[in-house]
């Protein structure tokens, strides 16, 4: 939550408002970890409930809640003395940072994958001197804004079929040709992997482009699902292209909480460039390093933005727990489920699976599945068809005793018809991982996942029956 107004400053930096020198907080913590969407508070961390909806959001655990609990509680000095904000604030971009394999980055905290989206074309702009020309994905792909005067690049054709890769970069060429020959300079979102599971424009041809247009052209990686092959983002910012990423989405963390992450020379680009004012952006004072708020005009609406400090914070617990799980076994669970998820849906009448691609060899990537519904009377279903499966999947069923609550990837339009995606997040490879731990059979720990994933096909079936 971004609080209007400071208690204090003193040599600890901002204090927490007064609003926290009393009351539960647990209640208060929902007020944080929830203040965007009040119904997640009774869903989040629901062991009664399915969830395969990390293209998008995801239930997180009892122990990502109990860390930002603890956090809190350090903070409003409930364990002690209260700890400084500011101190928290930079760990937290630390943390963020090695996440991506690059400790040494800049990172700037934001409440949504749009408003990560909005800080990139800020610095850019910033730096440029001048609003620049944006290519990037279709906001159906990224479940988000695009700004009215944005160059698009369709990933699939009229039918919903995905685009070959070298047709993506041949339109995102043109687009950029076009502009730089303008006199315009150019802000390419390089797409990393879409909610349906594609790529737009792609790193090699962002390369490229930036060491052609002397100096009128940057990217940015959008690695938002978090889902990004093993170094990419750390090899991206090596080559000075940013970075988006998500807490929320294949982490597992809570809805609304992303950040930008800077490579060196961007940074140091945008500390030394003048002052200037985005009405589009409206981070909390904190969200940055101290060394960019002055580009920023250090002018913000809120000093702080404690709730996006405590998702992020809840994110990071359950990705540490990925992490902590050998990538052997993280690649053969991530394998093992996009396999099985595609046979499932494969032998069901209600649904078309889109292939995995011949050349995708990444198990986190493939974890992602792209399904067509179908319509009773033939063919694909409309994107209102969809829509409705994807509601009734999330509401219990009176007639069907012990029903279960299922949330699967948002309805995605893809030409005539539409897309829902079923998928793993981290969180679920973790759980896996500590069932073995505990000495239990691979079969048996994964087992769970396999009676989850059939009762959402069942269900699915019993709706369109």
């Amino acid at each position: 939550m971004a609080w209007p107004a400071l208690r204090g400053l003193d040599s600890r930096g901002p204090a927490l408002p007064e609003f926290f020198e009393s009351g539960n907080i647990s209640s208060q913590l929902d007020v944080l970890l929830f203040e965007r969407e009040a119904s997640h508070r009774a869903r989040a961390g629901s062991d009664a409930d399915i969830w395969f909806a990390s293209t998008g959001e995801n239930a997180f655990g009892r122990r990502a809640r109990a860390a930002a609990a603890e956090a809190l509680g350090r903070l409003t000095g409930r364990q002690g003395y209260p700890s400084p904000l500011a101190a928290w604030f930079n760990s937290l971009r630390s943390r963020i940072a090695a996440s991506a394999g690059a400790p040494e980055a800049s990172v700037m905290l934001a409440p949504s994958d749009d408003d990560a989206r909005g800080l990139a074309r800020f610095v850019a702009a910033t730096i440029f001197g001048r609003a620049p020309v944006e290519i990037m994905a279709p906001v159906e792909e990224l479940g988000a804004r695009a700004r009215a005067d944005a160059k698009i690049l369709p990933l699939r054709d009229s039918d919903g079929a995905p685009l070959p890769a070298d047709l993506i970069d041949a339109m995102a060429e043109r687009h950029a040709r076009a502009a730089l020959e303008a006199g315009a300079s150019v802000l390419l979102h390089a797409l990393d992997v879409s909610s349906t599971g594609l790529s737009g424009a792609s790193l090699d041809w962002s390369r490229a482009l930036m060491a052609r247009a002397d100096g009128r052209a940057m990217a940015v990686f959008d690695a938002s699902q978090f889902r990004a092959r093993p170094g990419d983002i750390a090899q991206a910012l090596r080559s000075g292209i940013m970075a988006i990423v998500s807490g929320s989405r294949f982490v597992g963390g809570p809805a609304h909480c992303s950040a930008l992450i800077l490579p060196a020379g961007v940074a140091q680009s945008l500390a030394a460039a003048a002052p200037r004012f985005d009405p589009d952006i409206a981070p909390a004072r904190l969200d940055a390093p101290a060394e960019f708020r002055h580009a920023m005009g250090d002018i913000f609406d809120a000093p702080m933005n404690v709730g996006l400090g405590l998702r992020w914070t809840a994110a990071l617990t359950e990705f540490d727990r990925y992490r902590a799980t050998p990538r052997g076994m993280r690649e053969m669970i991530l394998d093992d489920f996009g396999r099985r998820a595609r046979a499932m849906a494969a032998r069901r009448e209600v649904v078309d699976v889109e292939p995995r691609p011949l050349d995708e060899d990444e198990p986190c990537r493939a974890s992602l599945i792209a399904l067509f519904p179908r319509d009773p009377r033939g063919g694909r279903a409309s994107f209102l068809a969809a829509s409705a499966i994807h509601t009734g999947l999330a509401l219990p069923r009176p007639q069907s005793a012990g029903d279960a609550i299922c949330h699967i990837g948002a309805p995605v339009r893809a030409g005539q018809s539409a897309i829902l995606t079923i998928s793993a997040s981290a969180a679920m490879v973790a759980d896996v991982f500590e069932r073995l731990e505990r000495g239990i059979s691979y079969e048996r720990a994964i087992g769970p996942v396999w009676r989850d994933l059939a009762t959402v096909f069942d269900k699915w079936e019993a709706l369109a029956g």
